[in-house]
C-alpha cells in the first residue's frame, strides 16, 4: 500500500472542498434562477389577467355607450311618433276630415249593433320559461367553466362584444 504525502492529501482535500463549494454555488444559482423564473411567471400571469379584465371592461363600457346612444335615438323617435299620433288624433282635425269626406254625425236611431254567436275569444299566449343555468358546485368548477368559455371564444376569434 502506498502512503501519500501530507501535501498531496491536503491538495486532494482542498480540491474536494472546492468541488463541493462549486457544486453548492451552482445549486444556489439554480435555486435563485428558479425563484426568478417563478416570480417572472407569476408577474406575467397577473399581467395577463389584468390586461384581460381591463380589455373586457373597456369592451363592456363601449358596448354600453353604444346601447345608450341607441336608446336615446329610439326615445327621440318615439317622442316624434307620439307627437305625430297626438296630432293625427286631435278631435277637431278628425271632425274636419270627416266633414270633407261627406260624413255626418249619426243619431241614436241610426246605430245598429251586430251580435255574433260563438265568437272566439282572444287567448293570451303562455310565456315560454327561460332555462335556468345549472349551478356550479365549487369555485374550481366555476373558474374552469369561465376559462374554457374564454379560450373557446379566443379560438373562434370572438372578442365577446
Amino acid at each position: 500500500m502506498t502512503t501519500r504525502r501530507p501535501e498531496t492529501t491536503k491538495r486532494i482535500r482542498r480540491r474536494e472542498a472546492e468541488d463541493r463549494t462549486r457544486r453548492w454555488l451552482w445549486l444556489n444559482e439554480a435555486q435563485v434562477a428558479m425563484g426568478w423564473f417563478i416570480v417572472l411567471g407569476l408577474a406575467a400571469l397577473l399581467g395577463t389577467i389584468y390586461l384581460s379584465q381591463a380589455s373586457r371592461i373597456a369592451t363592456t363600457g363601449r358596448r354600453m355607450q353604444v346601447m345608450q346612444d341607441d336608446l336615446e335615438t329610439v326615445k327621440r323617435l318615439n317622442a316624434d311618433l307620439e307627437r305625430d299620433i297626438a296630432g293625427a288624433q286631435a278631435l277637431d282635425r278628425l271632425q274636419t276630415a270627416a266633414a270633407q269626406l261627406g260624413f255626418v254625425p249619426a243619431g241614436p236611431d241610426q246605430i245598429r249593433y251586430v251580435v255574433v254567436t260563438d265568437y272566439p275569444t282572444v287567448q293570451e299566449p303562455t310565456p315560454t320559461p327561460v332555462p335556468v343555468p345549472v349551478p356550479v358546485e365549487s369555485m374550481d368548477e366555476a373558474i374552469w367553466m369561465q376559462l374554457t368559455s374564454s379560450l373557446s371564444d379566443l379560438v373562434r376569434g370572438e372578442s365577446g362584444e
